[in-house]
């Protein structure tokens, strides 16, 4: 499985082709054109590098995510514990959901209360922009795990098959 670093890098390029996308006339055609914003583009990006940089599933370890954290990073340390690595977190659906949950109890849900914010009063955009570029960048790392995962699994196969098939019976 891809380290940290690579895992950064990966995001990086997944992001950059997102952002060449959204300039095709398929995107300009099909969503709405206040997703296609330099606004809505930046907020975007901003929660897709957030996600990468901090909301990676890899809070399930002692990695650099769950490092940059500083001194919260002890939020996180239930799931080390709970789920082990490439556990609940890594899981397509509920790690996404797992995530943003925390980050949404132990940090929104109290600002908003102490500031008296009226969380409804929050652009329904605003919102979308955000879940998505956090659970894309999620994905992106799910996704690149899965494929690594399987290609070792699949050269080691392949391996086992080729030193084998030289052996005399």
């Amino acid at each position: 499985m891809p380290n940290g670093k690579t895992h950064n890098k990966i995001n990086i390029i997944v992001l950059f082709l997102i952002l060449i996308g959204l300039h095709s006339p398929l995107c300009s055609e099909t969503l709405p054109l206040e997703y296609l914003s330099t606004a809505s583009i930046t907020i975007f990006s901003f929660s897709f590098l957030f996600g990468t940089y901090y909301l990676s599933p890899d809070l399930d370890i002692k990695s650099e995510p769950f490092k940059r954290w500083g001194p919260f990073r002890h939020i996180w340390w239930p799931y080390q514990k709970i789920f082990g690595h490439r556990g609940m977190l890594h899981n397509p659906l509920l790690g996404p959901l797992i995530i943003i949950l925390t980050v949404g109890v132990v940090f929104v849900a109290p600002v908003v209360v102490a500031l008296g914010l009226n969380a409804r009063e929050v652009p329904q955009e605003l919102l979308i922009l955000l879940f998505t570029g956090i659970v894309l960048s999620i994905e992106t790392h799910i996704l690149a795990d899965a494929i690594s995962t399987k290609t070792k699994r699949t050269t080691t196969k392949v391996k086992k098959k080729l030193n084998g098939s030289g052996k005399k019976k």
